[in-house]
Formats: C-alpha cells, sequence, structure tokens
C-alpha cells in the first residue's frame, strides 16, 4: 500500500529534489517544511504534519475542542466515580484525555472487559467513559469528518487549485498509531503516499529508527527503493563510533565547538552576547519553553504578563467554601492591583506601596473576611496614633522629630498615612469591591456554569473598569467576548480557566527564541549556526513517549479484533505495532538526529550542556563522546569582565550647613555609634527610624509595651487596649515579646526642647544592637550622662562623609538597621556565617 524511498545522502538529494503537480508534501517539522519551499515547493503544497492535520480536521484539532472534551471527563467523573475516588480520579484527567483522542483517532471501536485481561479499577471505570463520549456530537462529527475525506475535500482544505493524487512524506521520524490510521485514509480514498526517509542498509545500528519503523509501514522492506546513494563524510567519526559497519572514511568537519554554562543564566549572558537569529544562528534543546523563561526569550506582551492578566491567574487559585473564598495574601495583592479593581476614583492599584508594607501584618489571613478584621485593627491602631499625636499637638506641632518624640508607635511603617497614596478606609472600600467581583466569577468545586452566561458576567465586571485600560488589553478581551461558542457549552473552574488561558496564551511567534528538538533536522539543512543545548544526562536522549497509561496494546488489539474484520482490523493492529517500535526507538531517533546535525549541518555546530538546570545531572554521555572523537574540550563560558572607561567629572568636595546637625536631639546621635551612614539616612532622611520588617517591629512592640506599661493602669491596659492592633502575633507570642524586653530607666525623661520624653527611647532608637568593648560607645555614654557635646559629633561625622556617599560601617548591628535591603554594604546573617 505504501510506497519507501530512501536517500543515503540526505543534502544532496534534496539539493537534486523537485516537486511535481500533483503532489503533497508533508515533512515531520516546521522546520523542515520550510527548508521543503525553499528548494521550490509550490503554494499550499508544503506542510508539516501538525498544520496540515489541523487544515484538514480544523474543528477537532482547535484548542477549545481539548477543553470541551476536558470538561465532559470531569463530568463523567463527578457522576459516576465513588466520592472517595473523585478528587484521585480527577488528577488522572490528563491521562484520560490523551487516551479518548488516541482512541478517536484510531477509528471508532469499543473497549471490553475482557475476562482474560486482568484489568484494574481505572481501566473498567474507563471503558464507561468512553462509552459514554462516543455519543458526543463533537466526536460523531469527527468521525463524520474522517468518513467523508475525499481528493477533493482534501483540496479544499489546503487551498489548492487543483486536486491532488500523490502524498509524499519526508523524514516522520515518529508515527503513533493516530498518526499511521491517518495515511491509511488518505491511501484509502485514493492517494499514492511514498515515504522519503534516510536510511543506509549498510548500518543498520545507526539506522535502527527507520528500519524498525518502516519495515512495519510497508511491511515489504525489499521492495525500498534507492533514489541518492551517496556516502556522507561529514559525522563519520560518530558514525563510525554507533555502527561499527557504518564504511570508513575519513570525517572533514572540524566547526564543531562545545560549551559549558553553569547556570541557565548564564545561558541568557551568552545569547545577548551571540543572539538568536532566524536562519543564521538558531538555538535548539528539548525543554525550549523552560529556557526560554530562564533566558528572557518569552514575549513580555503577553496577557498573563501584564497586570490584567494576572488576575486571573489568581483567581483561579482562589477557592470557594463555605466559609468564604480561600485566598492567599499574594494573590489578594496581585487582583487587588491587576486593574480590575475601583471605588470611585481610586484604582486597586494605587495600593501597591501600603499592600507591600501589610505584608507581614497580614500573616495568617485565609479570606476576605480576616483581611477586612485586619484592615479596621489597622485602623485602631492608627487612631491610636492619632491620639498620641493630638496630645502633643501643642509641643510637637508638625516637627517629625517632636511627633516621634511624643508618639512612639510611630516607629511603625503603616502607621504613617502620608506614604501612602491611599487610605485604609478607601482600602476596605477596595477590598469589598474585589470580594464581589471574585465572588461573581469564581466557580465553586464541582460547579458547573455555562460558558455563554460566564462570559456575560465577565463581560459586566470588564465594563465598569475598562475606561482606565490600555487599548492592547482591551482589544484582547472584546475579542474574547465575540467568540462564538456553543450555547450548551458548561464547563467547571479548571476548564473554564483553561479556555481563557488558551485565549489569552495564543502562540507566539518563533523568531528569536529557543525552539524545541523536533526541528533540529530542518535547521540543520537551513541555519548556518545550529546550537544544540541541554545536552545533559537526563534530557538527551529523551525518555520514550509512553501510551496513556489507562491503555494497553494487548487490551486495544483484543478490542479490536471483536470490533472489526478484514483490512479495517488489520490496518489498526499494524497501526498499534508501527506505534509501539516508534514509541521504543526514541533512543536511536535522538541518536540519529545528532548524526544528521553532523553530516549535513551547513557551517557551525555548537553543544552545549547547561549546569544546575536538572538536580543529580550530568553532561549527556554523547557530550563527552563527541568530545573524545573530534579532540576537543568544552569551554566553560564566562561573562566577560568589561573594561568600562568614562570621563568622571570634577566634583568639588561637599560642602554644607551643619547649622541643621545642631538641632537635632542626642537621642537620634544614638545610630552614630554603629554607623554613620544608618545615622544619615534615619535623622536626616527620615527623621527617625520607621521599621517596616516584622523582626524590628516585634521589638519596637515590645519596648513601646514596656514604656506604656509603666503609665496609667498599666500592663493590663496596654493588653486590653493595644494588643488587638497586633493581631498577626498571638497573645501568647505578645505577652512573651513584654516579658522579655528587658529594659529600663522606664521613668527617667530627657528634653529636646519644649518636648519631654523616655530615656528608654534609646532603646526603640537602637532595638537590640549590640556594643562591643573594642568599639564606639561615645554617643551612648555622653546620651546616659547629659553630656553630650554636638559639635564632636558632627566633626567625626563629616569625616565620613564622601563625594557620593556616607561611609557605612558594616557588621552584626546592620540585622537591626531598618536601612538593610536598600544597603550595599549592609551584612547579613548568612554574611557573618560565612565570614
Amino acid at each position: 500500500m505504501f510506497k519507501v524511498k530512501y536517500y543515503k545522502h540526505t543534502k544532496k538529494f534534496y539539493e537534486q529534489f523537485r516537486m511535481k503537480s500533483g503532489e503533497i508534501h508533508i515533512a515531520q517539522s516546521a522546520a523542515f517544511a520550510d527548508y521543503l519551499s525553499s528548494i521550490g515547493g509550490q503554494a499550499n503544497c508544503v506542510w508539516s504534519y501538525p498544520s496540515f492535520i489541523e487544515a484538514l480536521f480544523p474543528k477537532w484539532h482547535h484548542p477549545y475542542t481539548e477543553v470541551y472534551i476536558r470538561s465532559l471527563i470531569r463530568d463523567y467523573v463527578h457522576r459516576h466515580a465513588l466520592e472517595e475516588k473523585v478528587a484521585y480520579l480527577e488528577k488522572r484527567l490528563d491521562d484520560f484525555y490523551a487516551a479518548v483522542r488516541f482512541l478517536a483517532e484510531i477509528g471508532p471501536f469499543s473497549l471490553s472487559p475482557l475476562p482474560s485481561l486482568k484489568l484494574n479499577e481505572e481501566q473498567r471505570f474507563f471503558i464507561g467513559m468512553m462509552e459514554t463520549l462516543r455519543s458526543d456530537n463533537v466526536l460523531l462529527e469527527y468521525w463524520k469528518a474522517r468518513a467523508h475525506l475525499s481528493r477533493k475535500s482534501v483540496a479544499e482544505a489546503l487551498g489548492l487549485e487543483n486536486e491532488a493524487h500523490v502524498i509524499c512524506i519526508h523524514h516522520i521520524d515518529y508515527i503513533d498509531a493516530p498518526k499511521m490510521m491517518l495515511f491509511y485514509l488518505l491511501a484509502q480514498v485514493g492517494f499514492d503516499i511514498v515515504f522519503y526517509i534516510p536510511f543506509n542498509p549498510e548500518a543498520p545500528n545507526l539506522y535502527k529508527t527507520w528500519r524498525d519503523i518502516y519495515r512495519h509501514v510497508s511491511n515489504d522492506e525489499g521492495n525500498w527503493e534507492c533514489v541518492e546513494a551517496s556516502q556522507p563524510l561529514r559525522g563519520a567519526k560518530f558514525a563510525q563510533y554507533v555502527d561499527a559497519s557504518f564504511p570508513l572514511s575519513d570525517d572533514p568537519f572540524h566547526d564543531i565547538h562545545f560549551l559549558s554554562f553553569a547556570h541557565p543564566t548564564d545561558l541568557k549572558t551568552y545569547l545577548e552576547r551571540y543572539p538568536i537569529e532566524k536562519e543564521r544562528h538558531e538555538v535548539l534543546a528539548t525543554y525550549e519553553e523552560e529556557l526560554n523563561v530562564y533566558v528572557g526569550c518569552h514575549q513580555n506582551s503577553h496577557f498573563y504578563a501584564s497586570r490584567y492578566g494576572k488576575f486571573f491567574l489568581s483567581l483561579q487559585r482562589c477557592k470557594k467554601t463555605e466559609a468564604g473564598v480561600l485566598l492567599t495574601y499574594d494573590d489578594y495583592v496581585n487582583m487587588m492591583t491587576s486593574g480590575w479593581v475601583h471605588y470611585g476614583e481610586i484604582d486597586g492599584a494605587q495600593a501597591l506601596a501600603l499592600l507591600l508594607d501589610l505584608r507581614d501584618y497580614m500573616e495568617g489571613i485565609a479570606t476576605f473576611a480576616d483581611i477586612m478584621d485586619r484592615l479596621q485593627s489597622l485602623i485602631n491602631l492608627q487612631e491610636v496614633s492619632a491620639a498620641f499625636d493630638e496630645v502633643a499637638k501643642e509641643q510637637a506641632g508638625r516637627h517629625r522629630v517632636k511627633q516621634y518624640l511624643s508618639n512612639p508607635f510611630r516607629s511603625f511603617s503603616y502607621v504613617h498615612r502620608s506614604r501612602y497614596d491611599i487610605t485604609i478606609k478607601q482600602l476596605m472600600e477596595c477590598t469589598k469591591d474585589l470580594a464581589r467581583k471574585v465572588q461573581r466569577l469564581l466557580l465553586g468545586e464541582r460547579e458547573k456554569r455555562n460558558v455563554r452566561a460566564y462570559f456575560r458576567e465577565l463581560e459586566q465586571v470588564y465594563d465598569s473598569v475598562k475606561t482606565q485600560w490600555d487599548a492592547k488589553s482591551q482589544m484582547k478581551m472584546e475579542m474574547l467576548f465575540s467568540l462564538s461558542i456553543p450555547e450548551h457549552w458548561e464547563f467547571a473552574k479548571e476548564e473554564m480557566h483553561l479556555f481563557l488561558s488558551l485565549h489569552f496564551g495564543a502562540k507566539e511567534p518563533k523568531h528569536d527564541k529557543i525552539l524545541n528538538f523536533d526541528q533540529l533536522v530542518g535547521k540543520a539543512l537551513s541555519a548556518k549556526h545550529v546550537h544544540l543545548t541541554g545536552m545533559s544526562f537526563q534530557l538527551f536522549p529523551w525518555k520514550t513517549p509512553e501510551l496513556p497509561s489507562v491503555l494497553t496494546y494487548t487490551w486495544m488489539k483484543e478490542c479490536i479484533r471483536r470490533s472489526f474484520i478484514g483490512l479495517n482490523q488489520t490496518m489498526r493492529i499494524n497501526a498499534l505495532l508501527v506505534d509501539y517500535y516508534s514509541r521504543h526507538a526514541a533512543n536511536s531517533t535522538a541518536v540519529y538526529a545528532l548524526y544528521h546535525l553532523l553530516a549535513f549541518g551547513n557551517e557551525t555546530v555548537t553543544l552545549s550542556y547547561i549546569q544546575n538546570w536538572r538536580e543529580h545531572d550530568g553532561p549527556s554521555i554523547y557530550f563527552t563522546i563527541l568530545q573524545e572523537l573530534y579532540g576537543l574540550k568544552e569551554t566553560t563560558f564566562a561573562e566577560e569582565d568589561g573594561e568600562f572607561s568614562w570621563e568622571v567629572p570634577a566634583i568639588e568636595e561637599p560642602s554644607f550647613s551643619v547649622e541643621p546637625l545642631r538641632h537635632l536631639p542626642d537621642l537620634l546621635w544614638l545610630d552614630s555609634d554603629f554607623c554613620k551612614r544608618k545615622f544619615f539616612l534615619n535623622a536626616l532622611i527620615e527623621h527617625h527610624p520607621v521599621y517596616e520588617n516584622d523582626f524590628h517591629q516585634q521589638q519596637a512592640f515590645s519596648i513601646i509595651g514596656r514604656l506604656l506599661s509603666e503609665q496609667g493602669e498599666g500592663e493590663a491596659l496596654f493588653r486590653e487596649t493595644i494588643f488587638p492592633l497586633f493581631p498577626q502575633w498571638t497573645n501568647a507570642f505578645k505577652q512573651n515579646l513584654l516579658d522579655t524586653s528587658g529594659i529600663s530607666g522606664l521613668r527617667v525623661y530627657k528634653q529636646y526642647e519644649n518636648v519631654y520624653y523616655p530615656k528608654a527611647m534609646k532603646y526603640l532608637q537602637r532595638l537590640k544592637s549590640r556594643y562591643l568593648v573594642t568599639k564606639n560607645w561615645k554617643a551612648r555614654y555622653q546620651y546616659d550622662h547629659d553630656t553630650f557635646k554636638e559639635d564632636e559629633h558632627i566633626r567625626e561625622w563629616i569625616d565620613h562623609v564622601g563625594i557620593y556617599e556616607v561611609e557605612a560601617e558594616s557588621g552584626a548591628h546592620c540585622r537591626m538597621c531598618p536601612f538593610l535591603h536598600v544597603c550595599k554594604d549592609g551584612e547579613y546573617v548568612i554574611d557573618a556565617a560565612n565570614n
């Protein structure tokens, strides 16, 4: 039924190959199809296999059909599985889906619970599922389309002016059962099917893939026709290693390079220096999508990369329960700042700075009710802080230092309303708006909703916020609402979000991106420089693609024998046989593809290995073998230390008035004992310490607690009034902070101009920064003994002021500094451990 024509020298064969009228050419990959088109293919006559079947059966291969079938499978699980099995079977949904498509594309036949085979519970469950799905219109229409396939309908689907009568299939090294059944179908409707493959009977090990697969495709290896018999010379070293019977010859190929990268980010640096350029420098890998994320070769304009798209990513992670919507704080922040939340003229995105500061304060939240409770507690805390400010208003006025001395709560970042573009009350209103929208758009567990009705709901929400959106994002949403969706489609939460993901994640152009390994054969023929990366032990050769685990060859073969007779039975059983050998030829397929690159590549070949990409991984054995064969060692890629030169402008020594320094309270000078930069940032930039870190805030809480416990009704009143304002910590933990604070001098006061403040404020200023015997104690000593000498400290501080920055003094005290996260010289705990 099928003709097989083989060539020994791929490049020479295709350089002389001429396409004829009435032929359709199907290639293994898009890259190979592009190569065939470049050597003279007529319009619409050259196709990659994936694009060919999409053109023949567009509805069946449409991404939305996948979503619909998945929804049918999930619905069947919910309706027919035992309650305790539902969660497990839902996790197997990918396998069920693959099995359904596999069987549908082989052809309609019934699965039977054969007594001779010990089917497991999952397989018996699948029998009923498949029987139910067989009556669905999507599968029935697909089988109808296959039954009505003809040479005329193929020509119409491909946009051909005249009917074709020959289909030439090039270099397909993997033929599963559905693919084989399509070739049988094309032959049955009147096409002559001709396979063109590389083969050399003198090197059976090197060409093992082709012999194993195509002797079952043709059923007559003796009638294969050799159409090009030149012996390739390049790649001979590797060919002779793989197959000792390969004809001996000198290998003229020397333009091969070996690289190793310490991390995928080093590959990013490499590609910045040597960028991908179509047909000039192509890079390929087995897990290219993962690498494209690492190296930044992905489209930043992707809708899900925008703040509007992140709303859907976070929405699908939420969970609707009887207790309310469960969500994480990260998802709350993402949705709040996504552009989907508005309260009057306030956009939820304005809350970002506040939300970042509230991360630790919101520790432990799980629902919107929890968030509202925390925000109410924060309002109460701000009101307490405002009460302190009001009491000291006459003495402190708007003087920030005096306000701090009169109100220690000002050491907490989130009581400073002026830091943010939104108030807590406005954030509460925005949170209510978000909660309402999530309640409308989030589906509950096992809840199904009509897709059209859901999109109408989504459109109403979108209409309320779209005026602030950019035009490109608006167009993406409006395209969603213009889709034609069958009226009866009902999806659960998972399929609804999959549908949205497919719409918003439309395929991106492949230019300037790392390509999948399956494009290697075509790119080797067309590109000047081919770089194959990710050649590690775990990734190359790749693992054998597995049959859907719910199916077995024996089970399917017996069911086919019971369902068909004659040619229909023979074709399907042979398709399973070809499928079996294709799956088990993965190792030799990868090895041949590597030989193809060496033998038929154009100019330069680079092979590389990436360390630290997979755990417990190392270089592929073939990466090492090729180095030995070609007498080369890999070069470890390292980022070059560039030497930069620029003209340094002449800057005079800084001069400034020291008068403001004379008006600082000696409390602020305590920082100068530890670090002159910390003093500069605390005293002159912020005017007093503002703690954003939870660890620092715990210490501030304990100090303030001890200070206030010495006044009025003491500790009991503090527990009653202040403990509830810090709900992120348990009461036991807060009590422990109080009991272990260990500060003294609570009733001793100091004076700054017209304001009196507790001398123990020094603990709030420096937290638990420890004084070391060999370090500076001057400011502390003079503070404690009320003998502060301002001029002496000013002179000493000026000595540490440079042209560009104030000198820092790193040490263990850095851990108590509120500016550690922005200080390039700061010392973290890990730094001290390493030293």
